[in-house]
C-alpha cells in the first residue's frame, strides 16, 4: 500500500502478519503510535519513541571576544532556526536583556513568515495524502475542477495539465490507493492536488521576504544575541521590496488557503466532533503562558496564565505492567520489534503542566488569541465558522486543528501589514539596533519561541562564565506524551480514543489526528485489530 502527494511524500509499505513480525530499524528519532482497535474504533493508544536529547553540542562553553555565549553549531532538525531563537532568548533571559523595537518588530515578522510557510507545506505537501486522494483526482473533470475554483469565469489554472502532473507522479509508486475513508467530489481532489502546486509560489515569495530581512540557508540575521547586526539593510528600498513579496502572496493566503479549508470541512464534517483535546499551552507575543483547560465535555474554557515553573517531566511514570510492556515496545511475537541504532536516545518522557497533559500547536494558539480577545484571530475565526457553519465547539477537533492552520495564517497577514509600517516608523526616529548587556556571574535563563508546532523552551544554566547545561522541550514531546502514572492519558493518546478506521491496512483515520498534531520525525503506527486477530504496520 502506498499513498501518494503532490510533493513525493508517503506513508510506507504496510506490513501485516499473524506471526514473524517484522523488525523496524530506526536510525535515529522515531515515535510509534499504538493503537487497539476493537469494534472498528480506537480502543486505546499508546504513543511513545526514543529522540537524542542533548543540546551539549549546540553550546559547548566557548565564549565569544566580548565574553558571551557562542553558539557552535546548530541541531539537525526541523526547526533549527526556532531552536536558535529560543537559545538566543534563554540568554537574552540570563543577562536581563531587553530589545531595541526594532529587533522585537523584525523577529515577529520572521517568525510569522515562517509559521506561514510551515502551515502551507504541511497541508499542501505533507499531508495532503490524509485527506485528498489521488485515484479521486485522476478521475475528475478538468473543466469542473476549473469551474469549482473560479465560478464566476475567472481566469483560472489548466486542471487537465494538473491532473496529468498527478497522473505521471502516480506511476512512481507502486501499489494502488485505498479510497475508504476519503470523501466530496472527484473535482473537489483535483482542486486541491492544483493549489498545491500554487502554494509552492506562495511559499516561494515567503522565502524572499525572508532574505530582505537576513534570513535563509546561510543563516537568521534577524535572530541575533541582543538584537540585530548593524550591515542589515533596513532602508526604504529593502521595506518596499518586503512590502511586494508579501503582496505577491498575499491572495493565495487569504483567499484560496482558507476557502480550501472551508471546502475540506464542508465534506469532512463529521470530523469536527472527533479528535478532542482537554488542554492547551502557549507563549504568544511575551514571556507569559497561558494555559486553557476545556470541561469535560470539551466545549467551554477556563482561561489562566501559565507559570514556567509548574511545567515537570516524568522520565519513568509508574505504569502498570501492561501499559509499560507497550510504552517500552517489549518483544512481543504479535507485534513489530524496534531496534534503535542511536545508543544515547531516550524514550519519550511524560511532561505536564502541574498534573494536567497540555496539547500545543495552531490549535492551542488560535484559542488562546480568541481567549484574550485578540482582534485578527477574532476576525479570521468568525469568517472561517461562519463559511463552515461550525461553532467554537467545533474547533476542538481534529477539524479545528485543520482550520487553526488557515486562521493564524490569515491573522497573521494581516498582522505583518503593520508591524512593517511600525518598523519603518521606528526606525525613522531611532536607529538603535541592539542592547547593551553584560553576563552574569551564574544564573538560568529560560527562552520561550512559538514554533509552527507549538511552543519550544529552552533552559540555560551559567555558572562561572560559561553553559554548564543546557536542556529543552520539544512541541513533540508535549503532543505525543504518554500517560503519566496517575493514568492521564497524553494529547494524541486522548485525541484519538474512540476514532472509527475504515481499513486497518490504511489508516488513513488515525493519521489524520496524529499530523495535526505534527511529529516531528519519522512516525511508526501499529495498529493491533482486535476483530480480526491481525496487526499492522504503517510508517508516515
Amino acid at each position: 500500500m502506498m499513498t501518494h502527494s503532490i510533493s513525493g511524500q508517503t506513508i510506507g509499505r504496510t506490513a501485516q502478519t499473524t506471526m514473524g513480525m517484522p523488525v523496524v530499524s530506526c536510525p535515529g528519532n522515531a515515535f510509534v503510535t499504538r493503537v487497539r482497535l476493537m469494534d472498528g474504533r480506537v480502543d486505546e493508544t499508546w504513543s511513545t519513541g526514543r529522540m537524542v536529547r542533548n543540546m551539549g553540542f549546540l553550546l559547548r562553553g566557548e565564549l565569544d571576544v566580548r565574553g558571551r555565549p557562542r553558539f557552535v553549531t546548530q541541531p539537525h532538525c526541523l526547526c533549527n532556526d526556532g531552536h536558535a531563537l529560543a537559545a538566543i532568548k534563554a540568554i537574552e533571559d540570563l543577562a536581563g536583556v531587553t530589545l531595541p523595537r526594532s529587533a522585537v518588530l523584525v523577529r515577529r515578522l520572521v517568525q510569522s513568515m515562517r509559521c506561514i510557510q510551515e502551515h502551507l507545506l504541511h497541508f499542501y505537501q505533507f499531508h495532503i495524502a490524509d485527506w485528498v486522494n489521488v485515484n479521486a483526482a485522476l478521475r475528475a473533470d478538468p473543466a469542473k475542477a476549473a469551474h469549482l475554483d473560479s465560478p464566476k469565469g475567472k481566469k483560472n489554472a489548466d486542471f487537465s495539465i494538473v491532473r496529468e502532473q498527478i497522473r505521471a507522479l502516480a506511476k512512481l509508486s507502486a501499489g494502488k490507493t485505498p479510497e475508504a475513508g476519503y470523501r466530496g467530489p472527484d473535482e473537489l481532489h483535483l482542486l486541491l492536488y492544483g493549489h498545491a502546486l500554487q502554494a509552492i509560489k506562495a511559499g516561494q515569495s515567503l522565502q524572499a521576504a525572508l532574505g530582505i530581512l537576513g534570513c535563509g540557508s546561510k543563516g537568521f540575521q534577524a535572530y541575533r544575541l541582543g538584537g540585530l547586526p548593524d550591515d542589515l539593510d533596513l532602508g526604504k528600498e529593502a521595506l518596499k521590496g518586503l512590502r511586494a513579496s508579501l503582496a505577491a502572496c498575499r491572495g493565495f493566503i487569504t483567499e484560496v488557503f482558507p476557502s480550501d479549508l472551508t471546502r475540506l470541512a464542508r465534506v469532512y464534517g463529521s470530523w469536527a466532533e472527533r479528535g478532542r483535546g482537554n488542554a492547551f499551552l502557549t507563549w504568544c507575543d511575551s514571556e507569559i503562558g497561558r494555559l486553557i483547560v476545556s470541561d469535560a465535555k470539551g466545549v467551554s474554557w477556563r482561561f489562566s496564565l501559565s507559570d514556567a515553573a509548574a511545567v515537570r517531566e516524568e522520565s519513568e511514570p509508574g505504569w502498570s505492567n501492561w501499559d509499560r510492556h507497550r510504552y517500552r515496545l517489549s518483544a512481543d511475537r504479535e507485534a513489530p520489534s524496534f531496534q534503535w541504532e542511536q545508543k544515547d536516545s531516550y524514550w519519550l518522557p511524560a511532561p505536564r503542566h502541574g498534573d494536567i497533559a497540555c496539547e500545543v500547536g495552531p490549535l492551542a494558539r488560535v484559542l488562546g488569541g480568541w481567549l484574550s480577545g485578540r482582534s485578527p484571530i477574532m476576525r479570521a475565526l468568525s469568517v472561517a465558522l461562519d463559511g463552515c457553519a461550525l461553532s467554537m465547539e467545533a474547533m476542538n477537533s481534529t477539524l479545528g486543528r485543520v482550520l487553526s492552520r488557515g486562521i493564524e495564517s490569515v491573522a497573521l497577514m494581516e498582522s505583518m501589514s503593520g508591524w512593517v509600517d511600525e518598523l519603518e516608523s521606528v526606525l525613522a526616529r531611532d536607529d538603535r539596533r541592539a542592547a547593551t548587556f553584560s553576563m552574569p556571574a551564574s544564573g538560568i535563563g529560560v527562552g520561550h519561541v512559538e514554533v509552527p508546532r507549538g511552543v519550544l523552551t529552552h533552559t540555560i544554566t551559567w555558572d562561572g562564565g560559561r553553559i554548564v547545561n543546557h536542556d529543552y522541550l520539544i512541541p513533540s514531546l508535549w503532543n505525543f506524551s504518554p500517560r503519566d502514572p496517575f493514568g492521564g492519558a497524553g494529547p494524541l493518546e486522548r485525541a484519538l480514543t474512540g476514532t472509527p478506521v475504515a481499513a486497518p491496512d490504511h489508516p488513513v483515520e488515525i493519521l489524520r489526528t496524529l499530523h495535526q498534531l505534527d511529529p516531528c520525525n519519522v512516525c511508526h503506527v501499529v495498529v493491533e485489530d482486535h476483530d480480526t486477530g491481525r496487526t499492522f504496520l504503517a510508517t508516515t
